[in-house]
């Protein structure tokens, strides 16, 4: 069993941040949950060593006076605006938050006196690069998301050199699981459930699906493992897989004879081609490898109510 520390998750109320702090009750941690309404609070189990504040990351007087109150040893940011179509309001809210917002944060982490800052980047500052991705490989992002995302991990780099604070950051790709935002996953099975047919753009892209559980553990494991520090990791599933292969396992799952029409509509202009990770120096460095295979994630995800422990932890944020 690793020390115990007390531990904030800034956005621990979204997909990834609610899980994570899930985690991080279980293995025995102080979590203080921080975002900016309390509205999903019912995805969190009560817990003796679990606390709420609520916070905006744009509003640097808020997320400092938040992480203070605490004074954690360790300050996980997952906070985030999600990637989107573009437009200028996108664009701004990404820089605001993605940006802005990382700053804002890293910066109430080292005034409340966090020895580490935990930084949940993306695998799309990659952008259309060589696959599989390798935590050396230039970023060339290509999307306002990715953009933002890869300037936040800039100014962690900038301020770890001047602070007396530590870094690392983590590269997920395709994260899934139960409690997940609408994806290609959930697409496809509301389509099922309205008995339409599977219309994706393209079909030949290839993704690399991460179960939200290897996600977290390898996000409370890297908390430990001090070799990964100072860098930004990507990690995944260990499986590239194209997105009308993928469509038809969901389909497998769902017993479903849906029809599946691939090129059904354009693809995104900042389309990522392929996406697909070598796990092989986050495995060297921290001994963490993805468990859950695909098919096994995907059971878990559509078929919830098989896995009793994860069902009532799904059904008591639907209820919420």
């Amino acid at each position: 069993m690793m020390p115990t520390q007390k531990v904030a998750v800034v956005g621990g109320t979204g997909f990834i941040g609610s899980h994570l702090s899930e985690y991080l009750l279980q293995q025995g941690h102080e979590v203080l949950v921080v975002a900016r309404s309390v509205r999903r609070l019912d995805y969190l189990p009560v817990h003796p060593n679990l606390w709420f504040e609520a916070a905006d990351i744009v509003d640097h007087s808020s997320i400092a006076a938040s992480l203070k109150n605490f004074g954690p040893e360790t300050v996980f940011h997952l906070a985030s605006e999600s990637d989107a179509a573009e437009s200028g309001d996108h664009i701004h809210a990404c820089l605001q938050s993605n940006t802005v917002g990382t700053l804002n944060t890293l910066q109430a982490s080292i005034s409340s006196g966090a020895k580490l800052f935990v930084y949940a980047d993306s695998s799309k500052v990659y952008g259309n690069g060589p696959v599989p991705f390798r935590p050396k490989q230039p970023e060339d992002p290509i999307c306002s998301y990715a953009i933002a995302k890869a300037a936040g991990w800039k100014l962690c780099k900038l301020l770890a050199e001047r602070e007396q604070i530590k870094i690392v950051g983590l590269r997920p790709t395709f994260v899934y699981g139960p409690r997940q935002n609408f994806n290609l996953i959930s697409y496809v099975e509301q389509s099922v459930k309205k008995n339409l047919p599977i219309r994706i753009q393209g079909g030949k892209q290839t993704r690399d699906l991460l179960y939200i559980e290897d996600a977290v553990r390898c996000f409370e494991c890297i908390m430990h493992s001090s070799a990964t520090w100072g860098q930004s990791l990507p990690i995944g599933g260990g499986r590239e897989i194209s997105v009308a292969e993928l469509c038809r396992e969901i389909l497998s799952t769902l017993s479903s004879d849906a029809d599946l029409l691939e090129d059904g509509q354009p693809p995104r202009p900042t389309e990522i081609w392929r996406s697909y990770c070598d796990n092989m120096q986050i495995r060297q460095l921290s001994g963490w490898s993805p468990r859950i295979s695909l098919r096994e994630g995907l059971r878990r995800t559509l078929h919830p109510s098989l896995y009793p422990a994860q069902a009532a932890h799904t059904l008591r944020a639907i209820a919420g």
